[in-house]
């Protein structure tokens, strides 16, 4: 990494005051006060009345930069920290949101139904299988990404709307895509979408059994 950080001057000194170790890093507690997170992949591990270095515009702000005991840990511009937080809340690319999809995490989308959560929550898995299957270097035209969706019940314009908006996020990326459709219609959706079903059988399979 080169030395960016020689001509930053928003940086703050301090040293640790306590450390608890952690199987995934550190959580530490500076001198004064504030305490931080140091992941796993540190090239230095924290010790109490080590010099710290925090680079960013102070308290409430980000941190962009950690030195310990004057060696780098992570460092960020303010510019390529804007652009780690965008792609941190939005995704990276198109394969970055079928990952998070994958892995549980919840993903920003755009409302495309307007019909009832269990509408939407159809046609927002079948776009991120329609986007999966570009990734993956299909296309758009295959007659086999009917088939995929196939389970899901979609009717036309569900099918039609999933299509749209995953080709949208393929061509464009999740941030052009988010930022061309206005703030509304911003959604949170996963994988796993909440139901009651197994807590209702649950009560009245305990009802039934009860003399």
């Amino acid at each position: 990494m080169s030395d960016k950080w020689a001509t930053d001057t928003q940086f703050e000194d301090s040293t640790i005051k306590s450390v608890e170790t952690h199987p995934s890093g550190w959580s530490i507690t500076k001198a004064d006060g504030w305490s931080f997170w140091v992941p796993g992949d540190s090239p230095v591990a924290p010790t109490e009345d080590m010099p710290i270095r925090m680079y960013g515009r102070g308290i409430g702000a980000p941190v962009r930069g950690l030195f310990l005991d004057g060696k780098c840990v992570f460092y960020r511009t303010e510019d390529e920290d804007a652009e780690h937080f965008a792609n941190e809340l939005y995704g990276k690319d198109a394969a970055d949101l079928v990952a998070r999809w994958d892995s549980g995490r919840g993903i920003l989308s755009i409302e495309m139904g307007g019909f009832g959560p269990g509408y939407e929550q159809a046609l927002q898995t079948a776009m991120v299988e329609v986007l999966r299957h570009l990734v993956g270097g299909g296309s758009i035209n295959d007659e086999s990404l009917m088939k995929i969706t196939e389970p899901l019940g979609l009717s036309g314009a569900q099918w039609g709307a999933a299509r749209g908006l995953a080709q949208r996020f393929f061509e464009s990326g999740p941030q052009a895509t988010l930022k061309a459709f206005a703030d509304d219609r911003r959604i949170q959706v996963s994988r796993h979408f909440p139901t009651l079903d197994a807590d209702i059988l649950a009560v009245l399979a305990a009802r039934e059994a009860k003399p």
